[in-house]
């Protein structure tokens, strides 16, 4: 997995579209942001919610876009028609291979259990060495305090160092941190 200078940021994000306006603008500017670095925008393909939004922002400014589903996501049609690329993989172990492969840092947007469970495999790939890259939380309107907490938490217990992720209210921010 050892990856330095890929040229994708993978963005982990929700697929509802029941959710809060202010969620899919932040997506729409961090698709945007990472097209204007020159950077390619890398998730799971989707064409609902934050993932869709990702997407669309980032070709809205000129970007590329690569997107990474399972063959039964694709069966589903679930993917974004206008991806730049579409990678079909096995399955969700592979798919999580595969974007970190392309990324050079990753963000999580605000999500449900997918979501998580992609941030914090993120931080446990990056705490074993498995992952170079910069992994960071977007903690829009406070999302992931409860989350926060409990990592907070169990590092006080020592379960938990830092340094596993950074974390931002400020969507341009996010992007920086991720691509450096």
């Amino acid at each position: 997995m050892e990856q330095s200078k890929a040229d994708g940021i993978a963005v982990y994000a929700g697929s509802s579209n029941n959710i809060n306006p202010l969620y899919f603008e932040a997506a729409e500017a961090i698709g945007a942001d990472i097209a204007r670095r020159g950077l390619v925008t890398v998730n799971g393909g989707g064409d609902m919610g934050l993932m869709g939004a990702t997407i669309n922002g980032a070709l809205a400014a000129g970007g590329k876009t690569v997107g990474v589903l399972p063959r039964f996501m694709m069966d589903k049609g679930w993917a974004h028609p206008q991806l730049t690329e579409c990678l079909v993989v096995k399955d969700m172990h592979e798919r999580k291979a595969t974007m970190a492969r392309l990324s050079r840092g990753v963000i999580a947007l605000p999500g449900g259990i997918g979501t998580f469970e992609e941030l914090t495999e993120m931080m446990t790939w990056r705490k074993l060495g498995l992952f170079k890259g910069n992994v960071v939380i977007l903690n829009l309107n406070g999302f992931y305090d409860p989350l926060l907490e409990m990592f907070r938490r169990a590092g006080d217990e020592g379960f938990m160092r830092d340094g596993l992720a950074d974390v931002t209210d400020d969507p341009l921010e996010a992007v920086a941190l991720a691509a450096r």
